[in-house]
């Protein structure tokens, strides 16, 4: 993971589904103008990613997205839709700041959001936050920076492997797996399972599925038939260096 707009982008849409109750989408727009009464949110991020992450959102809009949820009643109020935001936007910053360290072996955390002015001449990339039939233009401008501080000796592996040694490791079978979701129960609730009762998981159907090989996610992808029997369509591949780390930690 490059950057953490990526694991933003990545995370966001599941994190704004389960805080509006709903299925919400970011789709990528050419950019706008920003209207004078936005909402220009600060996040604040210490660690593997550190710096700030800016979210710019039309306020009107937004009002709006928070009627057609069903959050707030027909009428706007700034205090109250800020607070509601920035509440919002937590949940998503510290799942994207999970996703980040996950993806880069170094941890992530958010320090804080609050609102404040974007200062003039960032470059943002600007997405749709669609919700049913209502749609809220959202910029983001990611000023954070990866730490630079090298990780401890035994957690690290070569940033390269010799040919030869490469070639040896090519015949070694892995096993793979699927991880479809995850939840945490209470232990009283798992031993009250029954045959017919539904576990819900803590990822959206059309969110891509991780292939999983030792500790490590290698790939991400949508699910297929293949022949009658299920397959993993790649959309998304982790970084050679990480693909490494997942068959260094089986031996």
């Amino acid at each position: 993971m490059k950057t953490f707009l990526d694991a933003w982008l990545l995370e966001a849409p599941m994190g704004l589904s389960q805080e509006l109750a709903g299925t919400v989408k970011l789709v990528p727009v050419d950019a706008v103008a920003e209207t004078k009464d936005s909402f220009s949110m600060r996040v604040e991020l210490q660690g593997g990613f550190a710096g700030s992450f800016w979210v710019v959102a039309d306020a009107a809009a937004l009002t709006r997205l928070f009627v057609a949820a069903r959050v707030t009643p027909d009428e706007q109020d700034r205090a109250r839709d800020v607070g509601l935001w920035q509440g919002i936007l937590q949940q998503v910053a510290e799942r994207a700041a999970k996703s980040a360290t996950r993806n880069s072996g170094s941890a992530t955390s958010v320090a804080g959001v609050r609102e404040a002015a974007r200062p003039a001449g960032m470059s943002q990339a600007v997405y749709e936050l669609r919700y049913g039939e209502t749609s809220v233009r959202v910029s983001f401008s990611d000023e954070t920076r990866p730490a630079t501080e090298k990780r401890p000796m035994e957690n690290t592996i070569p940033a390269s492997l010799p040919a030869r040694g490469v070639e040896l490791l090519l015949d070694v079978e892995l096993e793979a797996s699927l991880r479809f979701g995850s939840k945490e129960m209470p232990l009283g609730e798992v031993l009250e399972l029954g045959p017919g009762d539904v576990v819900s998981l803590e990822r959206h159907v059309s969110d891509p599925v991780d292939l999983i090989v030792g500790d490590k996610i290698v790939a991400r992808g949508e699910v297929v038939l293949v022949n009658g029997n299920f397959g993993l369509r790649i959309t998304e591949v982790a970084e050679p260096r990480k693909s490494l780390e997942s068959i260094r930690c089986l031996f």
